[in-house]
């Protein structure tokens, strides 16, 4: 489905684009660290979204909890060269959504319905002391999306990309333990020398609550795409997700 090119696209960008992603990784990295922080109890820790680590301060969750999983659809083999200097970091190649097996199965099938994401993965682990989803949200619905493109209506596509950043936000609910986000929650495109500013909105409408802090991620400074434009976004973080959530739902 693109997953894989996915993952090596991501790794050529931060290899071009180091110096101007140096800020939002140590920006990441705090977040991670300060949700790590706010556990009274360090048993077991997951990362979703772990995918290359630039973002992800392994060591130090390494030594502040028992065990560390790292969970991504693909784990290139420099990640699982950095996680094996580790004896309590392991891996799980699964899918967080759970249905892209089935996505890929019955989306080119005429009449077929596509399926509705409810993952379930750690929500039943009782040892589970902090989890945190690492510039994931935005993430998956794009490779899908692209999969689902002139299979199905563009209504279809939207509405279930849209359902899979929601099922995300309540899984990381109802997961035991603490947890955290961390997310862009818009992207804009500027064009230099020019009044031309284009924004979309990477969580297809899905809603957040205000966030504890954001920053800018110049995550294609030019001439990444095109000389002369620069590709930014607004990234979010939540260190105490259910607590966010619920504070942003009485108030609704």
């Amino acid at each position: 489905m693109g997953f894989l090119s996915s993952s090596l696209r991501v790794r050529a960008r931060f290899r071009r684009c180091k110096r101007a992603w140096a800020d939002h990784i140590e920006n990441t990295r705090r977040a991670v660290l300060e949700a790590a922080g706010q556990c009274p109890r360090r048993r077991r820790a997951a990362v979703l979204g772990a995918g290359l680590l630039h973002d992800i301060p392994l060591a130090e969750l390494s030594s502040l909890f028992e065990e560390v999983i790292l969970v991504d659809i693909v784990h290139p083999w420099l990640s699982r060269v950095k996680a094996n200097r580790f004896r309590n970091v392991s891996q799980i190649s699964a899918d967080i959504t759970g249905v892209m097996e089935e996505l890929y199965r019955v989306a080119p099938l005429t009449g077929q319905v596509l399926p509705i994401s409810h993952p379930a993965l750690f929500t039943d682990d009782p040892r589970l002391d902090l989890t945190v989803s690492v510039n994931l949200l935005s993430q998956l619905p794009d490779v899908p999306g692209e999969y689902l493109h002139g299979l199905r209506s563009e209504p279809t596509v939207a509405a279930f990309q849209k359902q899979l950043v929601e099922a995300h936000l309540d899984y990381l609910a109802r997961l035991p333990g603490h947890t955290a986000l961390i997310t862009d929650i818009g992207v804009r495109r500027m064009i230099h020398d020019e009044p031309t500013l284009e924004e979309w909105d990477p969580l297809h409408g899905a809603q957040l609550p205000p966030a504890e802090r954001t920053w800018q991620w110049r995550l294609a400074p030019s001439p990444e795409i095109r000389r002369g434009v620069d590709l930014y976004t607004t990234v979010a973080a939540y260190t105490d997700w259910k607590k966010a959530l619920g504070g942003w739902l009485r108030q609704r």
